[in-house]
């Protein structure tokens, strides 16, 4: 096993310890108060000893789970989370002893569908290696056979009831091992992305030293430069959405949620029963809807930052052109799988005063829009001009254009309006109402002009040739 590969298993276990630890008391008490009442149940109820015998040794080691997890106070995880596993397995021996205790029953009162379930609930949540969940499914059930075949005769009319152990243990065994994986691979896709982020950001640095020792022998390259390094070191503030706008993305958050759950379940449960054709196709699935989540997600949190901070501009000094070279080189691929140009045509000594992550933003919005809508040998353009005082910028494409009765609908937060791109790519219209908003901090505004079939224009304004404190009074005298 590689390095790496070690690393990842490594993290795996302190993600599982983490997770299981923080919903113990929960777990702890409710299983604790359920096992209880099944002990009475049997005692004084069903009157079986036997019954409440086997449920005696899950009742102390849940307590004990629960005392040590509030005295240790997660200071020995690595132990805690082995007494939840040996917790699991208890309850686990305690359904096919319950089985045992009833199997000499006949009739129709005795029904196993009770013992299945709670069997296969445990094997969804028992966070064990592979060759452990061989032995704590299989082993009881090979222990039994040895002692029916060697040392208590089991009658010939209970070895057919008695065999209804061995579907439940394998199917058990199987979802417990699904279940399993599965959580691996999305931690492995996950942790791999971070390191990937994680390379590119120290790429990314790496490459703005290199800018500053290139801007000292040009001044003019210097100021430039420096406009762009200032803006990327900023960091954005992370915070919770409010509960309004979580109720208006509340659907298309969940429909690939949906997906994820549903075809993971789908595999889970019936893993054997598909051909690789079929599972490659699920996994696909799955595969896109965690894409998309991702980048919902990504659009949510920079709305969640506007919603905390409304009024937070961070001006300074900017050159559109170098932005839009900016925006052009982070899409270029996307427009390249579609073969679309993207043409950047503003000025190369326009200089503005903004908040430049906020405009990045609304650059980047537009342009990925554009390129969505646009057939394949399509182009982007990038361009501007001054109008009364103010730089009017603009989004160009030659896609299929919008319905007049859907522009003024764009930027309506109470509207849903959401339209499938030239190669079926879906959207949530949550980038247009951010560039509205950022535009709005600017004292701007945003329009379009389009014609179904013939291309979108999309246009802002920004305030031209001014300095930090006119803007700053501009933006506050309109808030």
């Amino acid at each position: 096993m590689s390095i790496e590969n070690q690393d990842i298993r490594k993290n795996f276990r302190q993600y599982l310890e983490d997770i299981t630890i923080k919903y113990i008391p929960a777990f702890a008490i409710s299983s604790i108060a359920i096992i209880s009442w099944f002990a009475y149940s049997d005692l004084f109820i069903r009157q079986s000893v036997n019954a409440f015998y086997t449920r005696i040794i899950p009742l102390i080691i849940g307590i004990s789970l629960l005392l040590f997890h509030y005295i240790d106070k997660g200071k020995n995880k690595n132990i805690e989370f082995k007494l939840y596993n040996i917790y699991m397995f208890s309850a686990l021996i305690m359904m096919y002893a319950k089985y045992l205790v009833y199997l000499p029953f006949e009739g129709d009162s005795f029904s196993v569908t009770g013992i299945i379930v709670v069997i296969f609930a445990i094997a969804l949540d028992y966070k064990v290696s592979f060759r452990v969940a061989i032995l704590s499914f299989f082993g009881p059930l090979a222990a039994t056979v040895v002692i029916f075949l060697f040392f208590a005769e089991l009658p010939d009319s209970k070895w057919v009831n008695y065999s209804n152990l061995f579907p439940m243990t394998i199917i058990a065994f199987i979802a417990n091992r699904a279940h399993y994986r599965l959580r691996f691979r999305l931690f492995e896709s996950n942790y791999l992305l971070n390191i990937e982020k994680q390379n590119t950001r120290e790429l990314y640095e790496e490459s703005l030293s290199t800018n500053e020792y290139l801007q000292e022998k040009n001044d003019k390259i210097e100021q430039q430069k420096k406009s762009i390094i200032s803006a990327n070191k900023e960091l954005r503030k992370l915070s919770q959405t409010k509960d309004k706008f979580l109720s208006i993305i509340s659907h298309d958050l969940k429909t690939p949620f949906n997906s994820i759950i549903g075809f993971s379940n789908l595999l889970s449960d019936h893993y054997d029963d598909f051909s690789d054709e079929d599972r490659k196709k699920y996994i696909n699935v799955i595969d896109k809807s965690a894409n998309n989540t991702y980048k919902l997600l990504d659009n949510l949190l920079e709305w969640s930052q506007l919603q905390y901070n409304r009024e937070e501009l961070n001006l300074e000094k900017a050159n559109l052109f170098l932005l839009g070279n900016e925006i052009i080189s982070l899409l270029k691929q996307t427009a390249d799988e579609k073969d679309i140009v993207l043409i950047n045509k503003i000025d190369a000594d326009t200089d503005i005063v903004v908040d430049v992550n906020k405009i990045k933003s609304v650059m980047r919005n537009l342009v990925s829009n554009a390129i969505k809508f646009t057939y394949s040998k399509g182009f982007v353009t990038l361009y501007c001009k001054p109008v009364d005082g103010h730089l009017e910028v603009a989004v160009e494409d030659t896609g299929i254009g919008i319905d007049r009765d859907k522009i003024n609908r764009l930027f309506n937060i109470s509207e849903k309006v959401s339209t499938p791109g030239t190669n079926r790519e879906s959207g949530t219209g949550l980038g247009l109402l951010l560039c509205d908003e950022f535009i709005k901090l600017h004292n701007g505004k945003i329009s379009i002009e389009s014609e179904p079939g013939k291309g979108t224009t999309f246009m802002f304004t920004l305030p031209q040739n001014i300095s930090t404190t006119q803007m700053l009074t501009q933006v506050k005298s309109t808030q």
